[in-house]
């Protein structure tokens, strides 16, 4: 039995991991950028048999590589504010620092770092819930000195895909009907669950879940997410703080940072409050190629200075944006009812 979405990325497998080569790679940012890509288009976009394929998922799922398919209504459209939360725990156990932080259901995602340091990610419902997030952070991690931001969600060098669930905002959308919110609920644990079955759980034709499902998907209305931990697949997660010289364009310095490094899964992360602060996350499995980047990145004349952190354990968290087609559902059945009941007096 698969284990539910509060559950699965909070335990790691115990099947012995194997070093992943670029084609998993390149399978990885393929389903990250759709979760519901076919089999067939990955097979011809790898250059591998759809077994091949199916193959190589397997396993990367058996090894933990692979942890699971999420969906839910996107962080754009609820126009919820996204912020990172970073600093030195002073707990002895991380495990029970990462049990204290998802207790609240604004939690998304934390990273631990050498050195106990630690990157929490907050889905804010607006910025009032900033001040108290934060201090709850501090409470949970024993965090004295954390540094906050507000994840700038226009600038450009956010990938073309959801990143912890957000992307950039359209000026407005349409609003979601209650089928695609019963087709949201649907895919919440399992993003890559079949039209057919879909159509069974909201009662609806599969021409038109395909339908709904794919405005969904082009307006960005609901957010797919490919939960993935690369370190079980022996490549390395880096983050890299960098601080920008006064008056240093931080959007175009991201922008040749990108275009210059050869990365296949790469995104840089600035923030609304912190105009110097430039982090960069990407994944590598070779030592020499982290050293070499960090040296071209701290020679930079833009660059004040630079260090990187290497994150070894993530834990992903269900928030009340999870919730809240199934919730939504429920109000607008519970209104219904009540309107029928006025007519029929």
């Amino acid at each position: 039995m698969r284990p539910s979405l509060e559950k699965f990325n909070n335990s790691y497998s115990t099947v012995a991991p194997e070093e992943m080569d670029d084609i998993d790679r390149k399978l990885l940012i393929l389903i990250g950028v759709n979760p519901r890509v076919h089999l067939q288009e990955l097979a011809e976009k790898l250059g591998i048999s759809r077994q091949a394929v199916n193959h190589r998922m397997q396993l990367l799922t058996e090894s933990g590589v692979i942890r699971g398919m999420s969906a839910g209504i996107s962080i754009s459209y609820l126009n919820a504010v996204p912020v990172a939360i970073s600093g030195i725990s002073r707990r002895t156990s991380m495990d029970d620092t990462l049990d204290r932080l998802g207790e609240s259901e604004l939690t998304r995602r934390a990273l631990v770092a050498a050195g106990n340091y630690l990157y929490v990610v907050g889905f804010l419902r607006n910025i009032h819930e900033l001040n108290g997030y934060v201090d709850f952070v501090r409470r949970a991690a024993d965090m004295t000195e954390p540094l906050v931001g507000v994840y700038c969600l226009d600038d450009g060098l956010t990938p073309s895909y959801p990143v912890d669930g957000s992307g950039s905002r359209p000026k407005k959308f349409k609003e979601l009907s209650p089928l695609d919110l019963r087709i949201i609920a649907s895919l919440r644990d399992n993003a890559r669950r079949p039209i057919a079955d879909v159509s069974r759980m909201v009662g609806a034709s599969a021409k038109t879940v395909r339908r709904h499902l794919e405005r969904m998907i082009s307006e960005g209305t609901m957010d797919m997410t490919a939960t993935v931990d690369m370190a079980s697949g022996g490549d390395l997660l880096i983050i890299m703080h960098i601080n920008l010289k006064n008056g240093a364009d931080k959007i175009e310095f991201g922008k040749k940072l990108l275009a210059k490094q050869s990365f296949r899964d790469e995104y840089i992360r600035t923030h609304a409050n912190l105009p110097s602060l430039v982090i960069w996350v990407f994944w590598s499995n070779k030592i020499a190629e982290i050293r070499r980047v960090l040296r071209e990145v701290s020679e930079n004349e833009q660059v004040e200075s630079a260090m990187i952190n290497i994150a070894y354990f993530e834990r992903m968290y269900p928030t009340w944006r999870d919730k809240l087609a199934e919730a939504q559902m429920r109000r607008n059945e519970k209104a219904g009812t009540q309107k029928s009941r006025s007519r029929s007096r």
